[in-house]
């Protein structure tokens, strides 16, 4: 299913979110993964396999790719990148412009970059393209 709105927030009912939202929407072919954590497969030695469930976990991750945004729009994710300092600090993410309430609701997720780069790169005069991947905090 195709995200009709994404917008970030620092505070959990998006109260700051034009500050870190771009105008436009990412690629409509955004990823979307679940993930399930501490689940660990054992092999025999005579070939069978085992699966054992520390702890039961699942968490999403989303994959945003924003092409032929403007410099503002740029600035504003990388603002968003800069404040929470990569992965160190969660932050909120909304898929309808925060409309129900908080991070419980069921489009409104805190979370956290995967990775502590954020690739910018100039596609033409003051026209970027940025990618994200961010992950629901657990």
């Amino acid at each position: 299913m195709a995200i009709a709105s994404v917008h970030f927030a620092t505070s959990s009912n998006g109260s700051n979110k034009d500050t870190y939202s771009p105008d436009q929407n990412p690629q409509i072919n955004a990823d979307t993964d679940t993930i399930y954590d501490g689940i660990t497969l054992r092999k025999t030695l005579g070939g069978k396999s085992f699966a054992v469930a520390n702890h039961q976990t699942k968490r999403r991750r989303r994959k945003f790719v924003y092409e032929n945004i403007s410099s503002a729009n740029k600035t504003k994710l990388e603002n968003l990148f800069n404040q929470v300092k990569g992965r160190l600090t969660s932050f909120y993410y909304s898929e309808d412009d925060f409309n129900n309430s908080g991070a419980d609701s069921s489009k409104n997720f805190e979370v956290r970059f995967v990775k502590d780069v954020l690739p910018v790169s100039e596609t033409a005069y003051n026209v970027f393209s940025v990618e994200i991947e961010i992950e629901e905090q657990i």
